[in-house]
């Protein structure tokens, strides 16, 4: 089984705050001060040329017929196809995407920490930290950062997204944006270096924003304090234990997943001066669990962290923390149902 972080260049990321490189894969450096650098050191400076799409008869392989609405998205390096798409598509080329933060690094409104790609190249991204800080306490330090991200298989448009992390779990969180939270700032390409900076900065404002909105939201979140009752709904609803039938194994991954929220929920990390029993620690305690706890499959080790970072930046980690986060802000709110997140059913069930 492939590894999900790419490691074709033997580069999988850069690291540019003295950390070690994601799983001990990557380069590890002191500072990155253009995209073009950083991209480098990440092993991203490669391409992705559109290729013709042929049919081959199976019986005959000298008998071929083109198919004329689709092109194929090759990496050039290593000729592996990233994807099949329309004709129409346009590639955003790595150096393309990540050139466009350069404006906010240039003008020292984020700098750059950490880069690479996950299936083969399929996604890249490029994660930058915005000198800014929030604290739920004294000893719970939140950091904002904006992630770019961008796909070469035709998936998913070229974004920011605003991501935070809570410092003493290493728990993140991409905040949603707009209505029907949407997820992240869609870039639109502009040859010209003056528009390509006044997009930067527009969009930098608009994430801005949202972190002043998190601000709001996180104290919102530690003035609630949870009852017992209140406590065991909300894991509850987010661990499936309420959604009724399901397999003996499946009740087992259930009541597992429920317990290790609840054990969460009173861990040293969850008892901080102001967060103790607050609506902030229930939804830690389930991001803990997804970010840190969860099991995922895989051929080896490395391949299951690799999927893990996948799943919580993206994948059904990601849209679990999502329902939390939204649980705790009902439950900060007055709305004391908590959660009830019956499409998570599935996501719990591949963690089994």
């Amino acid at each position: 089984m492939a590894h999900e972080i790419d490691q074709t260049t033997g580069r999988a990321a850069v690291f540019v705050t003295g950390d070690p490189a994601w799983h001990r894969l990557g380069t590890v450096i002191e500072n990155a001060t253009t995209s073009a650098e950083a991209i480098g050191l990440a092993g991203l400076d490669w391409r992705v040329e559109q290729w013709p799409v042929r049919a081959f008869d199976p019986d005959n392989n000298t008998t071929e017929a083109r198919i004329p609405d689709v092109v194929a998205n090759v990496r050039t390096d290593t000729k592996a196809v990233l994807g099949v798409v329309g004709k129409r598509y346009r590639v955003f080329q790595n150096r393309e995407a990540f050139d466009f933060m350069d404006a906010l690094v240039g003008d020292k409104l984020a700098m750059y920490e950490t880069a690479g790609s996950l299936h083969g190249g399929k996604r890249v991204w490029m994660l930058a930290a915005i000198p800014k800080e929030y604290r739920a306490g004294s000893d719970d330090l939140i950091k904002p950062y904006v992630l770019l991200t961008n796909t070469h298989d035709g998936s998913q448009a070229l974004r920011m997204i605003p991501t935070t992390v809570r410092v003493v779990c290493q728990n993140t969180l991409n905040l949603a944006l707009g209505v029907a939270g949407a997820e992240g700032l869609t870039i639109s390409h502009h040859p010209r270096l003056e528009t390509r900076i006044a997009e930067a900065r527009t969009k930098l404002g608009i994430i801005a924003a949202r972190f002043d909105q998190f601000d709001e939201e996180l104290h919102a979140m530690l003035a609630k304090d949870l009852s017992v009752t209140e406590a065991s709904g909300y894991f509850r609803g987010l661990s499936g234990m309420d959604i009724p039938g399901g397999t003996d194994r499946q009740k087992k991954t259930r009541e597992k997943v429920f317990g290790q929220m609840l054990d969460n929920f009173d861990n040293d990390r969850n008892s901080l001066p102001g967060v103790k029993h607050t609506a902030w620690a229930a939804y830690n305690a389930v991001s803990e669990w997804a970010d840190h706890q969860r099991k995922y499959r895989g051929a080896s080790p490395a391949d299951k962290l690799d999927r893990q970072l996948d799943s919580v930046w993206f994948g059904t980690s990601h849209q679990i923390k999502q329902a939390a986060y939204q649980g705790a802000l009902e439950l900060a709110a007055g709305d004391d149902r908590g959660p009830t997140a019956p499409s998570l059913s599935a996501a719990l069930q591949v963690a089994a």
